[in-house]
């Protein structure tokens, strides 16, 4: 178990998550090795092996988890592990950026989070008219590719109470038709040729509550070219 005293973003520790059983591509593997190697800084690899080793006692994942599809795991133990631990976190894409300047920034400030400048396009989940205000505030928001989080702030509460009473409210649909692939969404079309009755949308359970949230306490922010490289990933 992690000791009770560990703090991510004292520590400099970076978590990358790969939740599900499936064997990683060459692009992916490159982009580990990336990770691990450019960073500078410690790299904390969780996996449906190790991933119970970072349950805070007293704080379960949520009975929703193993019903999820390995993306929406990766979506709801960002959140999980950047509340209770903090520290950064990056999508297992190529960088060749050294970290330790951006966990110094964020340290020595009064924000609770630092990442990459959202771009408009980042965000065509969140619709109607708020949609159209956080487009319009991309250029104050964060991306959900690469960030660190300050552990235990208001920012995190939020983000993980939200996070969890979405789960909530979809658990009984979720113990009815969990998920059948790794990238499984509501109403995807399956190897097998089925329609999926999975009940959650792509990126239900992160940009739609990532971005409005950010939106709200965009004043809590602050950003840096901490973003990895969006291309030939997969």
């Amino acid at each position: 178990m992690i000791p009770d005293d560990f703090d991510g973003l004292k520590s400099r520790t970076i978590f990358c998550l790969w939740t599900g059983p499936e064997l990683m591509s060459e692009p992916r593997l490159q982009a580990i090795w990336s990770i691990f190697s450019n960073t500078g800084c410690p790299v904390a690899f969780v996996n449906r092996g190790s991933v119970s080793e970072w349950v805070r006692e007293g704080h379960p994942l949520h009975p929703a988890y193993e019903h999820l599809s390995s993306v929406h795991k990766s979506d709801y133990l960002r959140c999980y592990l950047m509340h209770h631990f903090g520290g950064g976190y990056t999508d297992i894409k190529y960088t060749s950026k050294h970290w330790s300047v951006f966990f110094k920034m964020l340290e020595e400030s009064d924000k609770d989070a630092l990442g990459y400048t959202e771009l408009a396009h980042g965000m065509p989940h969140v619709t109607g008219e708020l949609g159209d205000r956080i487009r319009a505030a991309h250029a104050e928001l964060i991306g959900l590719c690469a960030f660190i989080f300050k552990p235990r702030t208001e920012l995190t509460r939020l983000w993980l109470e939200r996070t969890e009473a979405l789960l909530d409210a979809k658990l009984p649909a979720l113990k009815a038709s969990p998920a059948q692939h790794p990238l499984d969404q509501t109403g995807v079309i399956l190897p097998d040729g089925k329609k999926s009755d999975y009940p959650l949308r792509w990126a239900e359970l992160l940009g739609e509550i990532f971005h409005p949230l950010t939106y709200e306490r965009r004043d809590r922010l602050m950003q840096a070219p901490i973003e990895p490289r969006f291309s030939n990933y997969r």
